[in-house]
């Protein structure tokens, strides 16, 4: 008998990438927004002549209104954007595409608002604001540029936080102190459905949307026990529940859906925006405090276009204007005996590809090419080629990249790189 050899090949990390920055969110390009991505203060008081100031910031919606769609033209990414600023009792939004206007005054008269928090709008231009100081839900209409009072929802609150509006036009209103998430099928149902809850705040209901992966779906994201934990419902039922802690977070503020039906819920102490699939798993943080272009400045309200996903932050002293975005957090590279694996977390829905590259450049290996889920990664590969030929030994390269999409497809990629060195050595062994 005599011996033979077999090829093994040893896998020896040489060298990592450097950390990059997080790219959940991201901002438009130049020619999409001429590089007007955030409003502050200065801004405000330009656009309003000083008449209104940023005083406590609280809940967004966006829309497309059917009055500005203009079928044929370029212009599917105009959108109306309503804000909630609670402290001075008013509604902010653009009354066109070059002006801002505002809504209410504190106080309890028809056209006045009291500590207002949610707010929801259709294209229609139907809006409704949770008046939670004078304990009503308002019903406006938009008539060109203005917004009247129309009437309030028929139900006895006591302390009413977050409106929402789906697709089929129920309307879900919580109110924290009576405990209670209502369920209107319309805006003239005065006998709604309630649900008991702890402490609900900021909600956003799924149903018959348009621009949503899966048109037959309904759920409702309700931020519970004063923004301690995040539940989903479904038939009145709570089915899921996730506590702030576990996303390492402080206070739970308002949720948005986005059209994969992955979960966005602010957190105005941590200063970050929270990340989840619609089975509360969770994904990712994004921001810290401050007032970078990475940081946030206590955000409360978030609005999302489904569609394009577009996404609008309020902000203690201003708002933000993102696109969803996409990255693979927690990206481990890992040397098998004959090979390597990549394990990580994708943030959202995207196209991805992961190649393996040998000494001369060429490439060896496809570990993943098309669209991928958000949520866990696992990749293996096994030293071999496409063809399963066994690679030999040197230096090789594996290459990941995501890219989202959404409008930010074609215009945003993330690319994450990482070289290795493949050592052949002989392992003697019976033949």
């Amino acid at each position: 008998m005599r011996m033979s050899t077999m090829l093994m090949m040893m896998v020896v990390f040489a060298w990592f990438s450097e950390p990059q920055e997080p790219t959940t969110l991201v901002y438009p390009p130049f020619g999409h927004c001429m590089g007007i991505y955030r409003a502050g203060t200065e801004q405000l008081a330009m656009l309003l002549g000083g008449l209104i100031r940023f005083d406590d910031p609280q809940d967004l919606a966006c829309v497309k209104l059917e009055a500005w769609d203009d079928p044929g033209t370029d212009d599917d990414d105009e959108l109306a954007v309503y804000g909630v600023n609670s402290g001075s009792g008013h509604i902010i939004y653009n009354a066109d595409m070059y002006t801002l206007g505002f809504y209410g005054g504190y106080g309890p008269g028809d056209s006045q608002l009291s500590a207002p928090h949610g707010i929801a709008a259709d294209p229609s231009g139907l809006v409704l604001v949770a008046d939670t100081g004078n304990r009503r839900v308002v019903i406006l209409k938009r008539s060109g540029s203005r917004l009247l009072p129309r009437g309030t929802l028929t139900a006895d609150f006591e302390e009413p936080w977050d409106v929402d509006l789906d697709g089929t036009g129920q309307v879900y209103v919580t109110d924290r102190s009576a405990g209670l998430l209502y369920i209107f099928s319309s805006i003239s149902d005065s006998l709604p459905e309630s649900v008991p809850l702890d402490s609900p705040t900021g909600v956003d209901g799924i149903g018959g949307e348009r621009w949503f992966h899966d048109g037959e779906q309904e759920f409702v994201m309700v931020v519970t026990g004063n923004g301690s934990s995040l539940a989903r419902i479904d038939d009145g039922e709570i089915t899921r529940i996730v506590g702030v802690s576990d996303m390492g977070g402080e206070t739970l503020n308002y949720p948005a859906v986005d059209f994969w039906g992955n979960v966005w819920v602010t957190d105005s102490i941590s200063c970050c925006v929270h990340k989840l699939t619609d089975e509360l798993e969770y994904l990712t943080s994004f921001g810290t405090r401050g007032h970078g272009d990475l940081e946030l400045w206590y955000p409360t309200g978030i609005a999302i276009w489904k569609r394009y996903g577009q996404v609008f932050l309020a902000e203690r002293e201003g708002a933000r204007y993102f696109w969803i975005g996409a990255d693979l957090t927690e990206l481990d590279i890992e040397g098998l005996p004959r090979g390597l694996r990549v394990s990580g977390t994708i943030t959202e829905d995207a196209l991805m590809t992961a190649f393996v590259y040998g000494p001369g450049g060429d490439l060896v290996y496809r570990l993943a090419e098309g669209r991928h889920d958000a949520g866990p990664l696992e990749l293996e590969w096994d030293g071999t080629t496409d063809r399963g030929i066994p690679v030999t030994g040197g230096e090789y390269r594996v290459e990941i990249e995501v890219q989202p999409v959404y409008s930010s497809k074609g215009y945003f990629s993330k690319t994450f790189t990482e070289d290795f060195i493949l050592d052949q050595v002989e392992i003697p062994t019976r033949g």
